[in-house]
């Protein structure tokens, strides 16, 4: 328990760290340890017997072990062997051969320090790793947060100044920002590491099961992307029930992906594409929904298209596979799970 009070202040641990990576000043240490070790066993040369030589020096290489880290422990190590068996094992002041007593002493003494060392050492290295992570999902949470508060922020005043009555407005922003919520579900779900984009889909579109298909979009997409294309699936869908294709009983929508390419320039193409609706044209006017189906769309995508036919509309955005995918080292199994079955189904 106390130990592990000690350990919980961060100034310890990062005094630790600093001195652990400046290896002249950890080894500085660790012998200046041994030095203290050596003084203070010769100053209790008749208190401490010579049954225990090393007594001493099994704290000092606790400490440089702990302070210091795993090769400054196993330095003190032997200097404590070498230092306390010329000083302190009969015949004194020598490095005479030992006797069979003797040599159990030093060799014991050798294996008890190393081991000794090894767990101090590694145990102290698990805390500052874990530390170190600690510090890094501090940083990430608070750039996602900063990055989060932005995007809401610009999808609130935008949709503020579209013109719309005060029902209007809220419940377009409330739509945005379930259809953002949801994503940051799937994506703190996998840690944030991505979040398969059939899923998204799936989410904005559940109700309309037996009008709309996904094809090819087995694709686990990173943080970035998913924010941005859970807005412009939503975007669509809600144009799509407004004034296309979902507004009636006999339309359809169809989305398909597909990746062109590979070794690291592969294309990825995302495209809706809506039938037996309503004809539509061309909104008359570019509001914050024009915003996030081009806009932010561009901000990962290199070309995005638009087209208005009597058919339906047809939405296009093709992006290079690196700047979208997540990195698949990094799949939790969820993603792996969620990235593995068929290629096409109905939502």
């Amino acid at each position: 328990m106390l130990l592990g009070k000690v350990f919980e202040n961060y100034d310890l641990l990062a005094w630790l760290r600093r001195l652990r990576q400046r290896r002249l000043e950890a080894y500085g240490v660790a012998l200046l340890v041994v030095a203290l070790a050596t003084l203070l066993r010769m100053l209790l040369w008749g208190v401490v017997s010579e049954a225990g030589p090393f007594t001493i020096y099994s704290l000092a290489i606790i400490i440089a072990a702990l302070v210091c880290g795993f090769w400054p422990g196993m330095m003190a190590t032997v200097l404590s062997v070498l230092i306390g068996s010329y000083f302190f094992v009969p015949p004194t002041f020598s490095f005479a051969l030992f006797s069979t007593k003797e040599a159990w002493t030093v060799t014991m003494f050798a294996v008890v320090a190393s081991i000794n060392v090894a767990l101090v050492s590694g145990l102290v290295a698990v805390l500052l790793r874990h530390e170190d992570r600690q510090l890094l999902l501090f940083r990430e949470l608070q750039h996602r947060s900063q990055n989060l508060f932005a995007v809401i922020q610009a999808i609130a005043s935008r949709t503020l100044i579209e013109g719309q009555t005060i029902a209007n407005a809220k419940e377009v922003f409330a739509g945005r920002l379930h259809a953002l919520a949801r994503t940051h579900s799937m994506l703190a779900n996998n840690a944030f590491l991505g979040a398969p984009l059939k899923e998204i889909v799936a989410q904005e579109l559940t109700s309309f099961s037996d009008q709309v298909t996904v094809t090819g979009c087995d694709i686990a997409v990173n943080t970035r992307a998913a924010e941005s294309f859970a807005l412009i699936i939503h975007e669509l869908a809600t144009n799509a029930v407004k004034y296309g294709a979902l507004s009636t009983r006999q339309g359809r929508v169809a989305i398909q992906c597909s990746i062109d390419g590979a070794n690291g320039s592969g294309q990825f193409r995302f495209e809706w594409r809506e039938s037996g609706g309503p004809p539509v044209s061309p909104p008359a006017r570019k509001g914050f929904g024009s915003t996030i189906l081009f806009e932010v769309a561009k901000q990962f995508s290199q070309d995005v298209q638009a087209k208005f036919s009597p058919e339906g509309l047809t939405y296009q955005l093709r992006s290079l596979l690196a700047g979208i995918e997540a990195p698949r080292a990094e799949y939790p199994a969820s993603l792996v799970a969620a990235t593995a079955e068929p290629q096409e189904r109905a939502v």
